[in-house]
């Protein structure tokens, strides 16, 4: 390698090391300027919808038995349904399972034919939850044997969810504020902001039923049945620069 290729190759590593020295430099002077904060807001809020899944089940040798069984149980549970008053537009009663059922014989090592089940399935949105202990009571009593806990919801959540972010935003400034004051300067502008996470009622895992034991002495069954509240949550994390 030549003298003037040794020199220019240093030079390059000079200015090289110079530019990060500098950017670095910088970037350690913005950093210095900045307050992070976070925030958050939480709400309790009374179910105004909730969605239950009522089964029934029916067993025989013969699927046509099974069939007109589970048939017949359904055609009850849809009439207590609508004597309840119980819009038919949130009623699906679409749903059917038909399975053979087989056992094992150990003496032949084949399986036999025991019969048939046949599942019928009503999905019910209920926009009334007043009537949640009618519908659930009745039901089992026209012939539902199979209902999942119900799922409790907000219509209104995607605003109620705004708002808290909204208020989280506002908590995490104040929040700001007060680091500021603490360090004896003046809060600026707004530098970053995101969201950290959102919670509130989990779909998958419903709430449970809750009733005292007075109120369930001198109450109907069906008036035993009340929902807990819903608690929404939301977090922001956000950061500010200080004023010069």
């Amino acid at each position: 390698m030549s003298r003037f290729t040794r020199m220019l190759h240093s030079r390059v590593a000079v200015v090289a090391i110079s530019l990060v020295m500098l950017i670095a430099s910088a970037r350690a002077d913005t950093l210095a300027g900045i307050i992070s904060v976070s925030g958050s807001a939480e709400r309790r809020i009374q179910p105004d919808l909730a969605q239950i899944s009522i089964g029934i089940e029916s067993r025989h040798l013969q699927l046509e038995t099974a069939r007109r069984e589970a048939g017949a149980k359904t055609i009850a549970v849809l009439r207590v349904l609508d004597e309840i008053g119980i819009a038919k537009q949130e009623i699906d009663s679409g749903a059917v399972l038909v399975q053979p059922e087989f056992a094992w014989d150990a003496k032949s090592g084949e399986r036999r034919l025991q019969g048939y089940l046949v599942i019928r399935t009503i999905r019910l949105r209920l926009l009334e939850i007043d009537k949640l202990g009618a519908v659930l009571e009745r039901s089992v009593r026209a012939g539902a044997n199979q209902i999942t806990p119900p799922q409790f919801l907000l219509r209104e959540e995607t605003r109620v969810r705004r708002e808290l972010l909204t208020e989280a935003t506002r908590d995490a400034k104040q929040n700001a504020i007060a680091v500021a004051d603490g360090l004896g300067v003046k809060l600026g502008a707004t530098r970053k902001i995101e969201t950290v996470d959102t919670e509130g009622p989990l779909y998958g895992a419903p709430m449970m039923l809750r009733a005292s034991a007075a109120e369930a002495d001198r109450a109907l069954p069906e008036e035993s049945y009340k929902p807990g509240e819903v608690t929404l949550r939301a977090r922001v994390s956000a950061s500010f620069d200080i004023a010069p």
